[in-house]
């Protein structure tokens, strides 16, 4: 979120002030001069005096005076009110209700729009100092004011809902996020953080209905398809995650972290004992080839190294169990542990990796300890089992 920057503007001052109370135009020659503080004095003085307090004229010079305190460079002026600019707005909104003749009309809109600019800016402040429900009130602010001259503010409103939604404020951020998805807001990440938002609270089903519809109205954006393959993951649809992986894909070729998501989902199907031989083969192969691209997009990616290791170490262990169910004199038994121990060997440069990048993963020095001792590798052996007894 970008901060705006605004030329502090001066409130337009009236010409005439013929027939003003001595307080009233005490304030505005104050005002005019530049000096606040007695400014203040006076119109605060008038804003409570019987004769003047019910004029138009009283509010739209505290309006201004209050205005001119919170624009100030001058931090003594700053400092004559904490909540200058809401008072400046309140006495603006009691002008607008008093000006019956709309003598005020042209310059009370323009004050107004000053006092929205000021709230927007506030808000940004707010929110680069992470209060952002302070943000997200401040933005209302400003798009209450906006849209009190007509239209709707789609700008403050998408920001008041992001401040919302990073306020931890649900109903908030729904309430907003549901205006703007119901507008057709041109932005697709209304839609993925709305999603969040209900994924947050548990309900899946509402975070389904507003990701599919983003996906109907976006369907080749990026965010909303990993989005929704997420939702479809935490809720074990492990089929539409990967038809989803794949579309993604096709719109990120070079990123590893796709594809070892997509690795991630055939791995499950390998691991499914439902499945038939001939599914699990052949998703084994798809793993173990959607792993070896991601590594070979970025080498020290840890969870793909890591993975596929297990992915080899797993196969090998299903390999061998079923070749100590043969019969005794059966003479696959040689062949099938021949090819568990071409697969451990496989395993051993991925899983060296990982501990490289993670050195205290007790999974991995394990796994890598039972190949070494495996294969008859019992030096490597026991310097695994070494730095495993220094982490215990």
């Amino acid at each position: 979120m970008k901060k705006i920057v605004c030329l502090i503007v001066m409130a337009f001052y009236m010409t005439m002030v013929f027939g003003q109370s001595p307080k009233v135009q005490s304030a505005y020659n104050y005002l005019k001069n530049g000096k606040l503080d007695k400014a203040k004095t006076a119109i605060d003085a008038a804003s409570v005096n019987e004769s003047t307090s019910n004029k138009a004229k009283t509010w739209f010079y505290l309006g201004n005076v209050y205005l001119n305190i919170y624009m100030s460079p001058n931090e003594e002026y700053k400092k004559l009110s904490d909540n200058a600019l809401d008072i400046a707005y309140d006495a603006y909104k009691k002008t607008k209700t008093l000006d019956t003749k709309e003598e005020f009309k042209n310059e009370l809109q323009i004050n107004m729009l000053i006092v929205a600019e000021q709230f927007y800016n506030k808000a940004v402040s707010y929110f680069n100092k992470d209060e952002f429900i302070q943000s997200k009130n401040a933005f209302l602010t400003s798009k209450e004011i906006n849209e009190s001259f007509g239209g709707f503010d789609s700008l403050a409103t998408y920001n008041a809902a992001i401040c919302a939604e990073y306020g931890k404020d649900n109903k908030g951020a729904e309430e907003l996020y549901g205006t703007l998805i119901g507008l057709n807001f041109n932005q697709p990440l209304i839609y993925v953080s709305l999603t969040n938002v209900f994924r947050g609270e548990g309900n899946n089903e509402k975070a389904l209905t507003i990701i599919k519809l983003g996906r109907e109205r976006y369907p080749d954006d990026f965010n909303i398809i990993i989005t929704e393959t997420n939702l479809y993951l935490s809720m074990g649809n492990s089929e539409k995650a990967l038809a989803n992986l794949k579309v993604a894909l096709q719109k990120e070729k070079n990123n590893p972290t796709i594809y070892f998501a997509v690795g991630a989902q055939y791995n499950i199907i390998v691991d499914d004992t439902t499945k038939t031989e001939e599914v699990r083969n052949d998703a084994f192969l798809e793993a173990e080839k959607s792993y070896i691209t991601a590594i070979g997009l970025d080498s020290v990616y840890y969870d793909a190294n890591y993975n596929l290791g297990a992915l080899y170490v797993n196969k090998a262990s299903e390999i061998i169990q079923y070749a100590n169910s043969l019969p005794f004199i059966d003479k696959r038994y040689d062949t099938l542990k021949a090819k568990a121990d071409g697969m451990l060997k496989k395993a051993i440069p991925y899983l060296e990796i990982a501990i490289n990048l993670h050195p205290d993963d007790i999974n991995a020095l394990n796994s890598l300890r039972e190949i070494y001792a495996r294969l008859g590798m019992l030096e490597k052996a026991t310097e695994i089992k070494a730095r495993i007894d220094q982490l215990k």
